[in-house]
């Protein structure tokens, strides 16, 4: 099982949006944990949420709704 470095496009197994993670200097750090601060955009706003790093893959495409 591979880590994922901030920035990198992610989705959940089951499957559902694809979220970015993000960096650990923008949270207060968990110690010994294997849970990643990710986040997306739904509505015109930011969630964010702490996702189990084993129920996440790598995602491929842009986020969700985002335009390239």
């Amino acid at each position: 099982m591979g880590t994922f470095e901030p920035g990198t496009l992610v989705r959940l197994r089951s499957g559902g949006k694809t979220m970015v993670v993000k960096p650990a200097s923008s949270i207060t750090q968990l110690p010994d944990t294997l849970l990643l601060l990710c986040e997306y955009r739904a509505k015109n706003r930011l969630v964010q949420g702490f996702y189990a790093v084993r129920d996440l893959i790598p995602a491929s495409t842009a986020p969700d709704g985002e335009r390239t």
